[in-house]
């Protein structure tokens, strides 16, 4: 029941980001931005983990670029049979990955956690669980982690009731282009 439940729903908002236009995703990413950088846990952060997005999701790619100007070690996800961080170099030593994701070539890992995580979802709910894409890879990662989490959506895909499993790991905040929610 979960499953189907988080499948229709799964379907029903990535139907609405698909139809959301590069200006909207361009506006509401930097939106999210300027508020992800004035977390405090984010701000304190040296080592962060984006995620290159995938389609419509929000933009990281001013953030990437900003977080290594104010001097931070930034690390992008690697996908094979499960989620590896590493060193980000540049955009254009990106290549498409598992699933069409973009993922560096060059696979340098840094040997330590990210202190911050910033988590790509379909969608989140106030109970501060996510939801995916189906497979588990950041649920499994964020499972042996201590990292803080961050989840970026826009704000259509912050839902009041999110099915939810026992493996689905939670965020510490959820950032949108109108609000922040926190556990704090």
């Amino acid at each position: 029941m979960v499953q189907h439940l988080k499948a229709a729903l799964r379907k029903d908002l990535l139907a609405k980001r698909d139809a959301l236009s590069g200006a909207h995703i361009a506006s509401m990413s930097d939106a999210i931005m300027e508020k992800l950088f004035s977390r405090p846990r984010f701000t304190e952060a040296k080592t962060v983990a984006f995620y290159i997005p995938k389609g419509n999701e929000v933009d990281t790619e001013n953030m990437i670029g900003y977080a290594i100007r104010l001097g931070k070690e930034v690390l992008v996800p690697v996908t094979d049979h499960k989620i590896t961080f590493v060193r980000f170099h540049s955009f254009t030593d990106l290549r498409p990955g598992k699933y069409g994701i973009m993922e560096p070539s060059k696979r340098e890992e840094i040997g330590i956690e990210p202190d911050a995580v910033v988590v790509p979802g379909v969608a989140f709910g106030l109970c501060m669980h996510r939801l995916g894409y189906g497979k588990g890879y950041y649920d499994r990662y964020l499972a042996d982690s201590s990292a803080y989490r961050i989840g970026l959506c826009y704000d259509f895909q912050v839902v009041e009731r999110l099915p939810t499993h026992e493996n689905d790991e939670r965020m510490d905040e959820i950032v949108t282009e109108k609000r922040v929610i926190s556990l704090m």
